[in-house]
């Protein structure tokens, strides 16, 4: 039921943000199934492709690009919107 949900608010345009990070959030085998392809990935591709390359793949596709530059600090260019420096911190 709740994949139907989830699915219904991404094909209405309603909500597909919330309700997918929501989910997403309560399901901790999905996080692990994401994290484990996710890894697969970038040691097959190599951590040069995955950072500087795939941004460029996204923007050309019409996406959003981010380059880290330092480990705090990315840049966020889209070909639609205006670029952003972003500052990010964790705690």
């Amino acid at each position: 039921m709740q994949e139907f949900l989830v699915i219904f608010a991404c094909l209405g345009n309603h909500g597909c943000t919330e309700t997918s990070k929501t989910y997403y959030g309560y399901h901790p085998e999905l996080r692990e199934v994401v994290e484990y392809n996710e890894r697969r990935v970038r040691n097959y591709l190599g951590p040069f492709i995955i950072d500087n390359v795939g941004p460029v793949v996204f923007m050309a596709a019409g996406g959003t690009g981010s380059f880290k530059l330092t480990e705090n600090i990315s840049l966020q260019i889209s070909p639609l919107k205006d670029s952003m420096l972003i500052y990010n911190k964790g705690f």
